[in-house]
C-alpha cells in the first residue's frame, strides 16, 4: 500500500509537479475527443438561484473525464495525500482548481477546514464521494458535512460513455476511449441535515441520489445523450459566479 506524502495545506505548489503537468495535459485531449452533452442542468441552475451555490459530487470512477470540466471554473477539491491522489490533485492544481490538500487518513480534518474556507471564499467544493480509497460507490459523509456546514445542497453527477476502457483499480475507473460520446446527468439537489447526527442519513441519500444520476445516464443513454446539451450547466466561472 503507498505511503502517504506530506504536504502543507497552505502550500501554493502540490507534490508531483511534472506528473501533474502530464495529466493536466492529457485529460483536455481526452476531454476534446468526446461529444460530452449535459442533460438534466435545470436541477442545478434552480438550486443555484436559491442557494448560491452547491456541493457537487460524482464516484470516483468518473474523476478523469469529469476533472476537465472543473477547469478554470471557481471550483475547488479536497485531495488525498497519498500518491495517486496527490498526482491528481496535482493536475487539478494546473488545471485552476483550487485545492484542500488532505485525507481521511492523515490531514483530514485540516484539509476540510481549508475547503470550508474555500467555499467561504466563493469556490464551489466538488467531491468524488466515495474516495480516495472506496468502497467504490459507497458515499463517505465528507460532502455531507460540509453541505450542512456552509448551508447548501448536494447535486449528483451521474456519467456514461459509449466506449471506455476499465482500470484495475480499487473503483475500476473509466478511461473513456477517443472520439466518442457522452453523456453527464445533473440530478435534483439534496438537501443537506440540520444537525451533525443527520450526516449519515444526508450521505445516504445523496449516495442513492448518485446512483439514480448514474443508472439513468446509462440506461437512457440514447435519449439522454440525443437531448442533452453541450454547455455545462455549472458554469463557465464557476457555480457562485453562475449565479449571479
Amino acid at each position: 500500500m503507498p505511503h502517504p506524502v506530506a504536504m502543507d495545506t497552505d502550500s501554493k505548489l502540490p507534490p508531483y509537479p511534472l506528473a501533474g503537468r502530464a495529466i493536466s495535459v492529457l485529460l483536455p485531449a481526452m476531454h476534446d475527443s468526446l461529444d460530452l452533452r449535459w442533460w438534466g442542468g435545470h436541477h442545478a441552475t434552480d438550486a443555484l438561484r436559491k442557494h448560491g451555490n452547491l456541493v457537487v459530487g460524482f464516484w470516483h470512477e468518473w474523476v478523469l473525464p469529469l476533472s476537465y470540466t472543473l477547469r478554470s471554473n471557481g471550483f475547488a477539491a479536497i485531495t488525498s495525500q497519498h500518491h495517486d491522489g496527490a498526482r491528481l490533485g496535482s493536475a487539478l492544481f494546473y488545471l485552476d482548481v483550487a485545492l484542500a490538500l488532505g485525507s481521511s487518513s492523515r490531514g483530514g480534518l485540516p484539509g476540510f477546514q481549508r475547503l470550508e474556507a474555500l467555499v467561504h471564499e466563493g469556490h464551489s467544493p466538488v467531491f468524488a464521494v466515495d474516495g480516495p480509497k472506496g468502497p467504490a460507490r459507497v458515499a463517505k459523509e465528507g460532502a455531507a458535512a460540509l453541505a450542512r456546514r456552509v448551508g447548501i445542497p448536494m447535486i449528483p453527477l451521474g456519467f456514461a460513455v459509449d466506449r471506455s476502457i476499465r482500470l484495475d483499480t480499487w473503483d475500476r475507473m473509466i478511461l473513456p476511449a477517443a472520439w466518442g460520446r457522452a453523456v453527464i446527468v445533473v440530478g435534483e439537489a439534496v438537501s443537506p441535515a440540520t444537525d451533525r447526527k443527520g450526516d449519515a442519513a444526508a450521505a445516504r441519500q445523496f449516495q442513492q441520489a448518485l446512483n439514480e444520476a448514474t443508472e439513468a445516464a446509462q440506461v437512457d443513454f440514447e435519449r439522454l445523450w440525443r437531448q442533452g446539451c453541450g454547455t455545462s450547466p455549472l458554469g463557465r466561472s464557476g457555480l457562485t459566479l453562475a449565479a449571479q
